[in-house]
């Protein structure tokens, strides 16, 4: 699957918001349980520490990825396609893209996954991630990790 990311501005926000409402509530309703104005606060405070990008595909913004910056490794805040664009090989591009990238580097390549999103676990670990901390509620997820990058 094509891709392309670009750095985003301002005027993405409310896409990112209305993306991350999409994909993301009803693992949160689980988790903790929703609150509007507290998702939206925390939003705008993790979008200004991020690196945040919009991952365009099939000719249209087709999700986000937000990055934490870390000399020491690539963590991956959040990765968010479209559910209309879901199953299309567009989040696996992406995370393949990702792990290219850190094994250049070479740094780790880390996540976390709530335990209440079972089909994204399943998604990292077909693409060589592996648990090193499975916490109440998240599991903390390291590519390719035995030790060392493989």
């Amino acid at each position: 699957m094509e891709y392309h990311l670009r750095p985003a501005t301002s005027w993405d926000k409310e896409f990112l918001f209305r993306l991350h409402r999409e994909t993301m509530r009803e693992v949160i309703e689980k988790t903790w349980g929703w609150n509007e104005g507290w998702q939206r606060l925390d939003f705008d405070k993790r979008f200004g520490q991020c690196e945040v990008t919009i991952i365009e595909a099939v000719g249209r913004d087709a999700g986000g990825l937000w990055l934490e910056p870390s000399p020491t490794l690539v963590y991956i805040a959040n990765i968010q396609v479209l559910s209309h664009l879901q199953g299309r090989g567009i989040g696996t591009a992406v995370l393949e893209g990702l792990i290219a990238k850190a094994a250049a580097q070479p740094v780790p390549l880390e996540l976390s996954v709530l335990q209440a999103n079972p089909g994204a676990r399943r998604l990292y670990e077909r693409l060589g991630f592996t648990v090193i901390n499975e916490g109440s509620p998240l599991i903390r997820m390291r590519y390719g990790w035995r030790g060392g990058l493989v």
